[in-house]
């Protein structure tokens, strides 16, 4: 059983799954763009909160994040429950799925034994008949319990699954598209609660980006049902940090979408941020990155690395104050 755990931490998402199984633990964490998959192997006595402590370490998980997990590793009863759970589970089944089985060959076996018997006591064929519809009935029963076994115990396939995710909203968001929903006013923190409640439905391998147009608006008719209607001012959304913005900064997303592109292709490439090493609000350096020609040209806007993994913002951090001690 699969155990999710999700923290906002301001724009960015961050996602922690746990997978616990006889020999390793599954982990899967997403934290904005960052995406980690680990199979801890399990090999010597340890608590499980010690086996995850390097993987915390090493991908950065938020504090908050690890204080959710481990209260909830501390909780017992989250364990025994999820043993009971699976041992009534596996014994609800097999009773069940013996029953039918029996029920199948015993209804077929006896109906082909009449079938024989009747015919035998009608034709004059006594016994033979009755033998032969017999292991005909025993043949047939058998083969029909063989293919419900099959399927009830049958892994389902999660391309398929998936897939059929992907159709399903295909075809919500044509039927979106096609209607007319009524005009309404909301606020950006009601469009932001809205996007997160569309990308948490998403099906995986889409993001919601897909709500985002090419001039950075938002179609709203993905998110009117979610809002009760299509807003009366345009948001935009930058594709890279999923900023949120109102008409009068509508010039900012395009622009932060550029530089985030051109942050995250030098940190890559140099393994640093393109920053001065002591200025203490951590703006991004475009001199540094049209130098390298990883940007054409300086944007308009003043851009600042933020400390959650090399996400941009346009927002100045504040100064922080510093205490003078007095004699």
């Amino acid at each position: 059983m699969r155990h999710k755990f999700t923290k906002y931490l301001g724009r960015v998402t961050e996602n922690l799954e746990l997978g616990f199984e006889e020999k390793f633990i599954y982990v899967h964490y997403t934290k904005g763009k960052t995406e980690k998959t680990a199979c801890i192997l399990k090999n010597n006595d340890k608590t499980i909160a010690e086996y995850l402590e390097p993987f915390f370490e090493e991908n950065k998980v938020s504090e908050e994040m690890q204080k959710e997990v481990r209260k909830f590793l501390n909780n017992k009863k989250n364990f025994n429950n999820e043993h009971w759970n699976e041992f009534t589970n596996f014994l609800m089944k097999t009773l069940s799925l013996n029953m039918v089985f029996g029920l199948t060959i015993a209804l077929t076996v006896y109906g082909f034994f009449k079938l024989g018997s009747f015919l035998d006591h009608n034709y004059g064929f006594e016994p033979w008949l009755t033998v032969i519809f017999t292991f005909i009935g025993i043949g047939i029963g058998g083969l029909t319990g063989y293919v419900m076994v099959q399927k009830y115990f049958k892994k389902p396939d999660k391309n398929n699954n998936q897939n059929t995710s992907k159709n399903e909203f295909e075809s919500q968001k044509k039927l979106n598209d096609k209607i007319d929903y009524p005009v309404v006013d909301v606020t950006i923190d009601q469009v932001r609660k809205a996007v997160r409640q569309f990308s948490d439905n998403l099906p995986k391998g889409v993001y919601r980006t897909i709500i985002v147009q090419d001039d950075n608006s938002i179609n709203f008719k993905q998110l009117a049902n979610i809002l009760g209607g299509v807003p009366t001012k345009k948001f935009y959304m930058s594709k890279e940090t999923y900023d949120l913005f109102e008409e009068n900064e509508k010039k900012i997303p395009a622009q932060m979408d550029m530089v985030q592109k051109a942050v995250d292709l030098y940190v890559k490439e140099r393994k640093e941020y393109p920053m001065l090493r002591f200025d203490p609000q951590r703006r991004v350096n475009y001199y540094q990155l049209i130098q390298e020609n990883y940007l054409k040209s300086a944007p308009e806007i003043q851009f600042y690395i933020t400390e959650m993994d090399g996400l941009i913002t346009h927002i100045a951090p504040k100064k922080k104050k510093v205490e003078n001690s007095s004699q």
